[in-house]
């Protein structure tokens, strides 16, 4: 397929075919009268941490967004003292747009005979856009609807799984280092994603296909 034996992209959800993860939660956290510092705390805290299981469960699918929302609530509020509405809290957190060149890469990347497939760890499923998607991907993995989450290695192996191509012949972007480590132990291509002109600039190097028009070179 390409001179570097790539036959597949597998790529990321939030913050790498959206606008920025970190931006959103800044919002949120000015909008809910929370310190962005106090939210990035218990973010990371219970994503993090081992004793605290309600990221976890959130992301495999073993609890509701509501039940989700009323733990972190509760959360900020012990952290902050700040009373934040659990209703819809996940959608107002991550309150994202769609990065339009990096759909049309992989649109195009697909076009040019390149499995893809998608590979989330899921804060809900209301985030993601699923009339586009069809379109976009061979195999959509999203952690809530398959019961585990990255960085466990049977979710790469699934979506491999589900595009019938080999870990050494897919790329995978991600902007998580610790997913990236985890993909390349099964011995995926990473791809750490920074901005949208650099990993597409990146993915056209690598896979020998134009992914931008003239205007955009």
């Amino acid at each position: 397929m390409s001179e570097t034996n790539i036959d597949a992209l597998v790529i990321d959800f939030g913050g790498v075919l959206t606008t920025s993860l970190q931006d959103a939660l800044a919002a949120f956290a000015e909008s809910a009268g929370v310190e962005l510092q106090d939210l990035v705390r218990v973010a990371l805290g219970l994503y993090t941490g081992t004793e605290d299981p309600l990221v976890h469960d959130f992301e495999i699918g073993a609890i509701s967004d509501e039940e989700f929302g009323a733990g972190l609530s509760a959360r900020l509020h012990e952290v902050s003292g700040v009373r934040v509405s659990p209703y819809g809290l996940v959608a107002r957190m991550f309150a994202v747009d769609l990065e339009e060149d990096m759909l049309s890469a992989v649109a195009a990347i697909r076009r040019a005979g390149f499995k893809t497939a998608l590979l989330s760890n899921s804060w809900g499923s209301s985030l993601y856009p699923r009339d586009r998607l069809v379109d976009l991907f061979d195999a959509v993995v999203i952690s809530g609807e398959v019961g585990m989450r990255k960085p466990d290695p049977r979710i790469y192996a699934l979506a491999l799984e589900r595009i019938q191509v080999a870990p050494q012949r897919c790329v995978f972007v991600d902007d998580h280092p610790g997913h990236l480590a985890a993909a390349r132990d099964l011995g995926l291509m990473t791809l750490l994603h920074r901005s949208s002109q650099e990993t597409i600039e990146a993915l056209e190097t690598l896979l020998g296909v134009e992914l931008r028009d003239e205007g955009q070179r």
